[in-house]
């Protein structure tokens, strides 16, 4: 019997994912295999940039970084092990994961920055759906991690005005450059782990 209703075809599925990375305007993406029960040794080796994404679907430009030398080959992160990851992290439920991945749009590769608030209700929809569709490749059953603490205001859209922190993962040469934070999502899956990262630049 054949199935009812759209069959999305896996070409299908990869284009819409790229074009959530393109409406949500984040720079650094970074998808591997995990492989261990603990997933924060996978999210390193994600960070680090020393997987490849399983599926094929990044494109190189949120891959390929022309600061990356042998000398700061993990740039514009420092090296990053599981035990840092442990302690400056913070897990999310899933709406706020999306709410958090939605936001990347308050900052661009060039520092600029959005108007302050929510935005207006039609680019909202655009980019909370975008959200969804990138982290809809997870699963249901996704955890999901950020390096923004302490988010006592929950999650409503101006919950960034106050009530938290980061702990800034951009390393020294980053920040040299004039990066001045760092604000990302980790999600795990059964199989994956994706790095979702935006800066701040002076």
């Amino acid at each position: 019997m054949l199935p009812c209703g759209p069959v999305s075809s896996p070409a299908a599925e990869r284009q819409e994912w790229q074009q959530a990375l393109v409406v949500l305007g984040c720079p650094l993406a970074a998808v591997g295999p995990r492989q261990h029960e603990d997933w924060l040794v996978d999210a390193a080796a994600v960070l680090q940039f020393r997987t490849r994404d399983p599926r094929g679907w990044l494109p190189d430009t949120h891959t390929s970084w022309l600061q990356r030398t042998r000398h700061s080959p993990y740039y514009p992160f420092d090296r990053l092990e599981p035990h840092h990851l442990d302690h400056h992290l913070e897990l999310l439920t899933h709406e706020a994961a999306v709410e958090l991945t939605a936001l990347h749009w308050t900052a661009t590769p060039h520092g600029g920055t959005q108007p302050s608030g929510a935005p207006d209700p039609v680019r909202r929809r655009r980019l909370w759906s975008a959200a969804r569709t990138l982290l809809a490749r997870f699963g249901p059953d996704a955890e999901y991690a950020t390096n923004a603490e302490d988010l006592s205001s929950g999650t409503d859209p101006h919950w960034y005005r106050d009530g938290f922190s980061l702990s800034c993962f951009a390393g020294v040469d980053a920040q040299r450059d004039g990066i001045i934070t760092d604000f990302g999502i980790l999600a795990a899956s059964d199989t994956e782990v994706g790095a979702f990262w935006n800066f701040f630049i002076d």
